[in-house]
């Protein structure tokens, strides 16, 4: 089974799939191997085809529109882009370009895939990320960076990602905590943070399960541990999320 340390991996096809809108707490680099992936980062469309790869920043929401394509997913954590950007006196947050046609990028994305001994996937992953940074970094921060957020609704947004594995948190203690009546709360955060706070909470639990899952575990006990009321409750929702089960994933 392909490893790689603390970087999730996970092959998967597609027909006719769409997605809703997400994000992730870590870069996520899709290498397009048949198909042509539509998506849309921010509101902004574009599509990938074989050979190229797509780049979506931590906590960018982007959403897959109606495609059929084959892929290798790397979740990368922050820290592993940060931490060489940092030594190469880059600025930081990395910001990457979006969709990256370059053949050298994803003959290292598929020898990662294929690194079984530790020494080998060590210097895979760091010859990818070093060219990754070197080759493909961007000046322009996307849009949504500089957008100020609304106090209540941040200490509303704040609240949820301190309770959400509570599956007893509800919307009506979500809008308490930004001083606004239920409806008015679901309109107002879904107009600033691009989602129903429920859809919200939901990513933040499945991005519970993933680091969880990297450390090994039941999937019961995961399912619990991040919010759900039981392994088949988690188990829908993920694959909601990610058009694939946890036992796709390689770590």
């Amino acid at each position: 089974m392909p490893s790689a340390g603390d970087i999730l991996m996970v092959h998967s096809r597609f027909q006719r799939r769409s997605f809703a809108a997400h994000t992730h707490e870590g870069y996520s680099l899709s290498l397009v191997l048949k198909g042509v992936h539509r998506f849309a980062i921010e509101g902004q469309r574009m599509e990938a085809g074989p050979g190229m790869v797509r780049v979506v920043h931590p906590f960018e929401i982007h959403e897959t529109l109606p495609s059929s394509w084959e892929h290798l997913n790397f979740s990368v954590p922050t820290k592993r882009i940060e931490s060489p950007a940092r030594a190469m006196r880059m600025e930081v947050p990395v910001l990457l370009r979006q969709v990256i046609d370059d053949a050298v990028l994803s003959e290292k994305m598929l020898s990662l895939w294929t690194k079984r001994a530790d020494a080998d996937r060590r210097h895979a992953e760091e010859t990818l990320l070093i060219h990754l940074l070197e080759k493909h970094r961007e000046d322009t921060p996307p849009a949504s960076v500089s957008i100020p957020a609304d106090r209540s609704l941040e200490e509303a947004r704040i609240f949820i990602h301190a309770h959400a594995c509570d599956p007893d948190i509800s919307l009506e203690a979500m809008a308490a905590r930004a001083s606004m009546s239920k409806y008015h709360f679901l309109r107002q955060f879904k107009r600033r943070y691009g989602r129903t706070p429920h859809h919200y909470l939901q990513n933040i639990r499945i991005d519970c399960v993933r680091r969880k899952l990297a450390l090994g575990g039941s999937l019961a006990q995961i399912a619990l541990e991040c919010g759900f009321y039981d392994q088949s409750h988690m188990l829908k929702t993920y694959r909601k999320f990610y058009g694939h089960t946890p036992g796709s994933i390689e770590k």
